[in-house]
């Protein structure tokens, strides 16, 4: 979409200090670089590509990358599908993982970046934060569908808008008992619902946060921990301001003294006009789907003679040794001699694969569940508007809306062809209008019924939509996943296990990337695959988690 003109590239964005003790004895940088290095990467999805795509910009052609992926497709959860209407002509895109992106912070930026060096900048959908869709998101409350606000800092802006007589008692010692103290020394982390109650009252998180995590997390808030989730940022406020209108009115100072000295050298260089737009914008997403990158990714990487991809071969175990070559015996052979790997696989998955001494010694591997998540594509065909809502994202549903109004557990529900126009990337046949529903999460996870089948996912997608929007057209086509274990949950106190697994690591040639870690979006995949790299390559060692380090 933006013609973007050539940038000058920037060499290193992160180079965290790596404290590890075997640094100094390890594979030293100069070895990484001019050695013939074999480096393993476990997973083919966003994070195992990109991890590669890194590595192979970074090391000599002597080098070798071997990337494992179970499937026969790669990409992960993203996911993207073209269908053809036959009756009609033309064709219609689905998503059944994310769909679009925020430009946002240091992450979005490298995400950008990755996108203008694979050469897709012409292929970029901009969504202005004019946008309907960027300025109308919708709630699920017992009235109806509500307005929510589009952010964290607006959510919380929003609150301290309301009438006196409404605000919460929590709120009022918030407002005009802002101290110091407010927040003891030894709460170094605490649920989101936790957080919320004690700042602003219980009923908010009930109604209005509950359901922004199940739009982002498909979790419940009240395990989710606050230090590791969207809402770090405000609860970071309290405790360096002592109190979060405080913070709130400091934020603006706060994000200038903030920011990394590599944002802002990565921000200057993405210059022109177009690209400004972009790094602007509300979201972006991708003509063809998000899994456009995923197919430059591999394209790019097929061209290294340095890069061997091989799908439809699983990992069975990984014999790891601070001493020596790792080993990995797939589904297709036995691979020695692996000087370096870096894992992209859930963390539950790579551990089972290890030996019984690292499963003792790795249990923080599996302190975080995952939740499966329904995802049901529909597409209905009309001449004209068939959502009687105006153009929007979409809406959430909350926690507090019961099996009365949500029997189906549905979480929330994507306006897709208002959020994302253009992805089509061509025209035919007729109108058609296209809505996701996500169903499940952390309900399946308690529930004692098995998850229900993609036909009956599609059963109660469309007596949601008729139910709840009034819709009672049946769609034309309509496509059902079952998301298993898509999306971590990082409980409480994930943060510290981070950091101790950080220390566990240091005399290990294993790196660890992807969402199960340091941020379950698209833009944070991106960024621990660089991060790793670039503390890989630039100290010989990097167990992928040096930003728990603090």
């Amino acid at each position: 979409m933006a013609v973007v003109g050539q940038v000058s590239k920037v060499s290193r964005y992160l180079t965290p200090r790596c404290i590890s003790d075997r640094c100094s004895s390890s594979l030293s940088a100069a070895h990484m670089m001019n050695e013939n290095s074999r480096f393993g990467i476990l997973g083919g999805g966003l994070a195992g590509l990109t991890s590669a795509y890194y590595l192979s910009k970074r090391l000599p052609e002597s080098s070798q990358i071997i990337v494992w992926e179970k499937a026969h497709r790669f990409g992960g959860w993203v996911q993207s599908s073209r269908v053809d209407d036959q009756t009609n002509g033309g064709s219609f895109v689905f998503e059944s993982g994310p769909r679009s992106v925020r430009p946002k912070g240091l992450a979005g930026l490298i995400s950008l970046e990755l996108i203008r060096d694979l050469k897709l900048l012409d292929s970029v959908i901009v969504i202005p934060k004019t946008h309907p869709s960027a300025k109308n998101r919708y709630i699920y409350t017992k009235h109806g569908l509500q307005k929510l606000p589009s952010s964290v800092f607006s959510l919380i802006t929003s609150i301290y808008k309301r009438p006196i007589s409404l605000i919460p008692r929590a709120l009022l010692t918030d407002l005009l008992h802002t101290t110091g103290k407010s927040r003891t020394r030894c709460i170094d982390d605490e649920s989101i619902h936790e957080f919320i109650a004690r700042r602003f009252g219980g009923g908010i998180g009930e109604e209005l946060v509950s359901g922004m995590v199940h739009g982002i997390y498909a979790g419940d808030y009240k395990k989710l921990s606050v230090k590791s989730s969207l809402f770090k940022s405000v609860w970071e406020m309290e405790r360096e301001y002592g109190g979060v209108l405080k913070g709130l009115r400091s934020s603006d100072k706060r994000q200038h003294s903030t920011d990394s000295n590599d944002e802002e050298k990565l921000r200057k260089t993405l210059d022109g006009k177009p690209l400004h737009d972009l790094i602007n914008s509300s979201v972006w997403g991708l003509k063809g789907g998000l899994e456009t990158l995923i197919v430059a990714l591999r394209e790019w990487l097929g061209r290294k003679p340095n890069v061997i991809l091989k799908s439809a071969e699983s990992i069975q175990s990984v014999d790891i040794s601070p001493d020596s070559p790792s080993k990995v015996i797939t589904s297709c052979g036995v691979y020695e001699h692996i000087d370096h790997l870096i894992s992209a696989l859930p963390p539950q998955i790579l551990h089972s694969c290890l030996g019984p001494s690292l499963q003792d010694r790795l249990q923080f591997l599996t302190a975080n569940p995952s939740v499966t998540v329904g995802v049901v594509n529909l597409a209905y065909r009309s001449a004209r508007r068939i959502n009687p809502i105006p153009p929007a994202f979409g809406y959430l549903i909350p926690a507090s809306i019961g099996a009365d109004l949500n029997p189906h557990r549905v979480l929330g529900v994507v306006f897709d062809s208002d959020m994302m126009p253009g992805v089509e990337e061509r025209v035919g046949g007729e109108e058609v209008t296209k809505l996701t529903v996500m169903l499940g999460g952390h309900y399946y996870s308690t529930q004692l019924e098995p998850i229900p089948t993609t036909d009956q996912l599609i059963t109660q997608a469309c007596q949601t939509i008729k139910n709840q929007l009034g819709i009672a057209q049946d769609p034309f086509y309509a496509q059902a996943q079952i998301q298993k274990d898509c999306i971590p949950q990082y409980l409480v106190g994930h943060h510290q296990r981070m950091r101790e697994l950080h220390r566990l690591l240091k005399s290990l040639n294993l790196s660890l990337v992807g969402s199960g870690y340091s941020g379950v979006g698209l833009n944070d995949v991106v960024k621990s695959a660089k991060d790793s790299v670039e503390n890989l390559v630039n100290n010989g060692c990097s167990s992928g988690l040096e930003i728990f380090d603090t």
